[in-house]
């Protein structure tokens, strides 16, 4: 377990160290949150609302009295830096920013290391709440408790720069192309959705995976999360971009944190994640942080 140390000012990563780290981030790209579709009827439930006095830092109820320990997967941008406490990538600032709407000092938060099976996993937590690029899920809430939803995502489109289909800006343009999914997540249920099922799609467990194949012919395109791709086509493959984001097809894929199922903690989040939300902070934070807005959506 590792004390928090927030970082004085934003230390982007350097060539050198992008280079050196694209094959631990490529395995990193598992995209696990991104897994099993979500349609409108799963969207999250609003969470009850809690008096003030049952959010007071005091009386929360974490697993070491005045310390909030986090868990999260493996950094990699967007989401983090090389390090969680640095304050710096989305998710890292987003729990810093929670963490202080329910009280605690950024020294206060603690950070744990753990896999994506033990996130959703019935079984007694190691953390109070967890940032993992997690999908809200009728089937995962029998298991886990969510907070509010923190983000919204859609489905990208990568190609290579100077592939056969850099200049590709609708479905239609895409007829033929060989197609890399991760397996038995959102991207897959649309890619099946927007190709055909006659069309030529490959799952592979990892993104990291497909985007490996990506830049060597294996597969002509690779579809993930687009906040995913977008950070994958410019730190970890420069030679490829984003061409455009799937449509959604009635599919709404949220993220939320992740606490014990029936935690006591789960509201207060809630009510933090929904402040954020509405004074702004969020929209700043994907902004700073998340590049995709400006991805059209591929007709």
């Amino acid at each position: 377990m590792r004390r928090a140390r927030p970082a004085q000012s934003v230390r982007p990563t350097s060539p050198a160290r992008a280079g050196g780290v694209v094959l631990a981030a490529a395995t990193a790209l598992v995209l696990a949150g991104c897994s099993s579709e979500t349609t409108e009827d799963d969207a999250a439930a609003p969470a009850p609302e809690a008096t003030e006095a049952e959010c007071e830092p005091g009386s929360l109820p974490t697993l070491t009295d005045e310390v909030l320990t986090v868990g999260a997967g493996e950094p990699y941008l967007p989401w983090y830096t090389d390090e969680y406490e640095s304050g710096e990538g989305f998710e890292s600032a987003l729990i810093y920013a929670v963490a202080a709407e329910l009280g605690y000092q950024a020294e206060d938060v603690q950070w744990e290391t753990v896999t994506f099976e033990q996130i959703i996993s019935p079984a007694v937590k190691p953390f109070d709440v967890a940032a993992y690029q997690t999908s809200i899920t009728d089937e995962r809430r029998a298991a886990v408790d969510f907070s509010s939803p923190y983000l919204t995502t859609r489905q990208g489109v990568i190609v290579m720069q100077d592939g056969p289909y850099a200049d590709a800006s609708t479905i239609a343009d895409l007829e033929g192309a060989r197609i890399g999914v991760t397996a038995a997540q959102t991207s897959l249920t649309l890619s099946e959705a927007a190709f055909g099922e006659d069309a030529d799609i490959s799952p592979y467990s990892a993104a990291g995976d497909g985007m490996q194949a990506l830049q060597s012919g294996t597969i002509d395109a690779m579809v993930m999360d687009v906040d995913q791709g977008v950070a994958a086509s410019t730190e970890y493959f420069p030679d490829s971009m984003v061409i455009g984001t799937l449509p959604d097809e009635g599919v709404v894929e949220q993220y939320g944190l992740v606490l014990d199922v029936d935690s006591e903690l789960t509201t207060c989040v809630s009510q933090a994640v929904d402040s954020l939300e509405e004074d702004g902070t969020l929209g700043e934070l994907r902004t700073t942080w998340l590049k995709s807005d400006d991805i059209p959506v591929l007709e």
